[in-house]
């Protein structure tokens, strides 16, 4: 189980110096009680899904990818950036991840100064590594070449597909807006593919020969994040990790926690230290229920029935 107690006064202090989120517009005599509070995205793109989670006020922005926009309807990348551009105006002026299809530097590029145009609340998504394992003869630090490419031209970026707090590092090193580390993907990796006689987490660390004679080690991730507890929480482990390093060095890019698999985790990550969370919509449609409230509602309805 993941436990949040190691929460350092350093990791507070980056988060107290995070600019405002709900900030109280003129004439209000009460202002917002969590000023930075951790902001909320959807990760979807289907419309019907996004507009309720907007209307009540959960979510203040948005996550897509070419996956999601395929599964609201687009057929094309022309019906893709008609979808694209319709989010962007719906959620004005809130931040909309877009992500990049292309795979080369220039081309990924033109393709972001495309997006932007979308919308001024654009993010352009760029994969942070993986590469190499759609074309060896790809540079494999596009993603990162990309990043500063992008901050150099003042274009707000989400690096994606984070798995470990160097890439992490790198991509902020780089210029990234936000980075996303996929927590779920993670534990889904390490129960499929540990070896069950090794302590959990052993497919993304393992060091039993210092000097890694035989080539064969699992250094992936550090042990905290792999082996510092239950496999379920690799990720929520990932997510402190990060916070801590980014605190060391007062880094401001925003941890978009991202790949979530359940409520739980929601809550976990926002002990863990991240910035944002982008979950699911099926998951933040449950965001207000618990058994015990339903319970609780129908007592209360049912005794009020005495006041008509």
């Amino acid at each position: 189980m993941f436990v949040a107690d190691n929460y350092t006064a350093a990791i507070l202090l980056r988060r107290r110096e995070m600019e405002p989120v709900n900030v109280a517009k003129g004439g209000k005599a009460i202002p917002h009680p969590a000023l930075r509070a951790p902001r909320i995205f959807a990760d979807t793109a289907t419309f019907n899904d996004i507009k309720p989670l907007f209307e009540a006020g959960i979510i203040n922005g948005l996550t897509t990818n070419p996956t999601l926009l395929k599964k609201a309807g687009a057929k094309s990348w022309d019906e893709a950036k008609k979808i694209m551009k319709n989010l962007c105006d719906y959620l004005k002026p809130y931040p909309v991840s877009l992500e990049l299809t292309e795979l080369t530097q220039d081309k990924m590029i033109a393709q972001a100064e495309e997006l932007r145009k979308l919308g001024e609340n654009s993010v352009i998504k760029v994969p942070v590594g993986g590469y190499t394992a759609i074309d060896k003869a790809l540079d494999p630090h596009t993603g990162l070449k990309v990043l500063r490419a992008l901050w150099e031209r003042d274009i707000r970026t989400n690096a994606t597909l984070i798995f470990n707090s160097t890439q992490a590092y790198w991509a902020a090193q780089a210029g990234a807006t936000y980075v996303s580390p996929f927590l779920g993907r993670l534990a889904d990796f390490a129960y499929k593919n540990d070896n069950p006689e090794r302590n959990p987490g052993n497919s993304l660390y393992r060091i039993d020969d210092h000097k890694n004679a035989k080539g064969d080690q699992n250094v992936s991730n550090t042990e905290y994040v792999a082996s510092g507890g239950a496999r379920k929480d690799i990720g929520i482990r990932l997510i402190r990790e990060i916070a801590q390093v980014f605190a060391n060095y007062d880094i401001k890019t925003e941890i978009l926690a991202a790949s979530f698999r359940n409520f739980a985790q929601v809550s976990e990550a926002l002990q863990a230290g991240a910035d944002i969370l982008t979950v699911p919509s099926d998951i933040l449609m449950k965001v207000a229920d618990h058994p015990l409230s339903d319970a609780g509602m129908v007592s209360f309805v049912e005794d009020s029935k005495a006041f008509t």
